[in-house]
C-alpha cells in the first residue's frame, strides 16, 4: 500500500487492515498462527492442516449479526502514532 497522508477514517480503517492481514500471511508462513473461525479456536502450521483447539463460548451470534449489517459505526478518535 502506497505511503501517503490518511485524511479520512476509511482511509485509516483501510491501511490498517491491510497492516494486519499482511502481518497475518508473514507469521502464518513463518510459525504456528491462531485463529477464530465459525466462534471455534484453530490453530495452523505452515505446511500442516487446521487442528482444533476449542469451540468458544458464551459469544451472541444474533447480537454480531445485527452489528454486521449495519452501515455505520462510531469511533472514537485517538492519537495514533505511526512507526516506520
Amino acid at each position: 500500500m502506497p505511503t501517503r497522508k490518511l485524511t479520512s477514517e476509511r482511509d485509516i480503517a483501510k491501511a490498517a487492515a491491510y497492516i494486519l492481514r499482511e502481518s497475518f500471511i508473514k507469521a502464518a508462513r513463518s510459525g504456528k498462527v491462531l485463529y477464530v473461525e465459525n466462534n471455534i479456536l484453530w490453530s495452523k502450521t505452515p505446511n500442516g492442516q487446521p487442528v482444533f483447539i476449542k469451540k468458544l463460548s458464551g459469544r451472541n451470534p444474533s447480537l454480531s449479526k445485527e452489528i454486521t449489517n449495519r452501515r455505520t459505526f462510531k469511533i472514537k478518535k485517538r492519537n495514533v502514532k505511526v512507526v516506520t
